[in-house]
């Protein structure tokens, strides 16, 4: 799926879910950034303290409850990684 339509549709969805806040929407587009520049192919690795800049998070407890979140309401599929040494995965679009 291109980048443009991965991010029209999220935009759509959320509109009206009143559970989403603006740091869902920074974490996801940071998400989105990141496989956009893999050539939306496969799962995005990171580690959160990699990908919490990005998306302006400062906290890792925050962090973790909102990627959870998003997965939990079906914007991506979350894997965490609860190993330091290996990153977590997650794939855009709804699961």
């Amino acid at each position: 799926m291109e980048l443009a339509a991965v991010i029209a549709s999220f935009m759509e969805d959320v509109r009206e879910d009143p559970r989403i806040s603006p740091v869902h929407i920074s974490l996801y587009m940071a998400i989105v950034t990141r496989w956009a520049a893999q050539d939306g192919d496969g799962p995005v690795s990171f580690k959160a303290r990699g990908l919490m800049p990005e998306a302006k998070i400062g906290g890792r407890t925050l962090f973790c409850r909102t990627i959870r979140q998003l997965h939990e309401y079906g914007y991506l599929r979350y894997e965490p990684s609860f190993k330091p040494d290996e990153p977590s995965k997650v794939w855009v679009g709804k699961k």
